[in-house]
């Protein structure tokens, strides 16, 4: 089984620097799992800051197999047991580029994973920013608060000074 949970928290300018900033850095990045059971189960919360941050279920699916990639994140599993890891980065994750990282972690069947992007985003709107978090867990059953139990076995970031 292969559970993802991908968290994505948007901000402006508002809330960029001190002392507003400090509502972002105490939001939560895990959840508990609603469902686990499908071979993959994929959930997408969104919090942003023109709904004070409140968490939002975006979408949530479970199917019989994996994708290759979900967003930026890459799903290699291997005949050997092993869930192999990346990102490669996609323009709608926000500037500035990122090089690809196809084997940025390997994870043992009970082991999970924090994979972290950042981004800034301009529109007619005004500037934006993101932090995107790809929690991953990878086993024959996964625990309903396996990203919440404990900190991630694993964790790797690409996230860039957006300033």
């Amino acid at each position: 089984m292969i559970a993802v949970q991908v968290i994505e928290i948007r901000w402006t300018k508002a809330t960029r620097g001190a002392p507003r900033a400090n509502e972002r850095a105490v939001l939560p990045r895990a959840f508990a799992l609603l469902q686990t059971g499908a071979q993959y189960v994929y959930q997408n919360y969104l919090m942003h800051e023109r709904d004070g941050f409140a968490a939002v279920l975006k979408k949530e699916k479970q199917v019989d197999h994996a994708p290759l990639k979900e967003r930026s994140l890459v799903l290699r599993p291997r005949d050997d047991g092993v869930l192999v890891l990346g990102l490669k980065w996609d323009p709608s994750e926000g500037q500035p580029r990122r090089p690809a990282s196809g084997t940025a972690l390997r994870l043992a069947p009970g082991q999970t994973a924090r994979l972290i992007l950042n981004g800034r985003h301009a529109s007619y709107i005004g500037q934006e920013y993101s932090e995107v978090i790809y929690n991953v867990a990878y086993g024959d059953t996964i625990a309903p608060d396996c990203f919440i139990a404990r900190a991630p076995d694993q964790q790797f970031s690409l996230a860039a000074h957006l300033f």
